[in-house]
């Protein structure tokens, strides 16, 4: 009987994902993402030291006279650009972590994955440029209105500080932005919650507990047992109940089948289940 594949919970975002076992296509993709990764956090480097200098060498003539004639504020662009390249480095170092954990520990990073792995930094950037949007907008109604328009060096290291910390926990804030739109816009819904325990339920209660959890049913398996009261029923089940992970993930459980050495089924119309010596006379009979 082959067993079912490992369920792991990402210790970052809850989600639960099936350790299946790496093939070349997984290894390369592994690797392609990981000097990715490397190559947009030196990328970024550059940028973030090159608007510190205020040299501009690596951005279009067209920006750089804007930026001389004060028609765009130099102190507003480049906290725009010490945020965005924050918030992509910050993805691309959660990349590198994820490469470590997946690939280089557990052996499962799937091939599926490098999407995830590519785009997490400019979308890193995105979301760290909308992040520090809101949280200074915030503070602008304490300041007056005052936010932003001069640029020191404190300024820019929060932003990047801020910027890079929104990219390196893009998951959170996601949940973060859904907390702020159901707040404002009265939506209510919820993106975890804890698995059930399911042992001892036949397979219709399990699929209906997982149900009732918003949960999905993974693999389900036959293991044998010689304890009448535990076949039909679920004997073992991954993740452990009163795990929090995030809804739509799928729960393993395996439901009990009679083994060869199992004890034949008790008839409850007779005394301890067991044949009288009456019934012994009548198979002698027969």
């Amino acid at each position: 009987m082959a067993k079912p594949n490992k369920i792991i919970v990402d210790e970052q975002t809850g989600q639960a994902f099936e350790a299946l076992p790496e093939h070349w296509f997984d290894v390369v993709s592994a690797w392609i993402s990981a000097a990715y990764s490397l190559v947009v956090l030196g990328f970024l480097g550059y940028v973030v030291l090159d608007t510190w200098s205020g040299q501009y060498e690596l951005w279009p003539d067209a920006l750089t006279k804007l930026l001389k004639d004060k028609t765009i504020p130099e102190s507003v662009f480049k906290l725009i650009v010490y945020t965005a390249a924050g918030g992509g480095m910050g993805a691309a170092v959660n990349n590198i972590r994820g490469f470590v954990s997946w690939h280089a520990e557990r052996r499962a990073f799937g091939w599926r994955f490098i999407w995830k792995y590519l785009s997490l930094p400019p979308l890193g950037a995105t979301l760290a440029v909308l992040v520090y949007g809101i949280l200074q907008g915030g503070m602008a109604v304490f300041n007056g209105g005052n936010v932003g328009e001069t640029s020191t060096a404190i300024t820019s290291l929060s932003a990047w500080a801020t910027g890079t910390l929104a990219g390196y926990g893009c998951h959170k804030v996601f949940i973060w932005l859904d907390d702020k739109v159901n707040t404002l816009f009265k939506v209510d819904g919820r993106t975890s919650t804890k698995v059930p325990d399911l042992v001892g339920k036949t397979s219709e209660e399990a699929e209906k507990a997982l149900e009732e959890a918003k949960l999905r049913v993974g693999h389900v398996t036959k293991e044998k047992t010689t304890d009448p009261a535990r076949i039909g029923k679920v004997m073992t089940q991954e993740p452990e109940d009163g795990v929090e992970i995030a809804c739509d993930s799928k729960v393993n459980f395996s439901i009990g089948e009679p083994s060869e050495q199992a004890a034949p089924p008790i008839d409850p119309t007779k005394p301890n289940g067991q044949e009288t010596p009456a019934d012994e006379e009548v198979k002698m009979e027969q």
